[in-house]
């Protein structure tokens, strides 16, 4: 399946999009956790605006970030009161 990741680093004014081919939304999730840990994408805490599936049937992207956070087993990961992702290393 593919899979997008929208997310806000720091006090970024833009979106950032990630994309991914796995089996589960998780598994982006957990993808982006491991890239974000390792290095790779810079700045201060990164928020996750919603994780989407691209539905070829419909041509259209649904929503699974509740799906994503439920399931995601990366310690980084943190999910608000508010329903929304944190990715956070302190």
């Amino acid at each position: 399946m593919e899979y997008r990741i929208h997310y806000v680093i720091g006090g970024a004014i833009e979106e950032s999009v990630q994309y991914y081919n796995v089996y589960h939304s998780s598994e982006a999730l957990e993808f982006l956790a491991h890239t974000y840990r390792r290095g790779h994408i810079h700045g201060g805490e990164l928020k996750v605006v919603s994780v989407e599936e691209y539905n070829r049937f419909t041509r259209l992207w649904e929503d699974r970030t509740i799906k994503a956070s439920e399931h995601a087993e990366a310690p980084e990961i943190k999910i608000s009161d508010t329903g929304a992702v944190f990715l956070n290393l302190a």
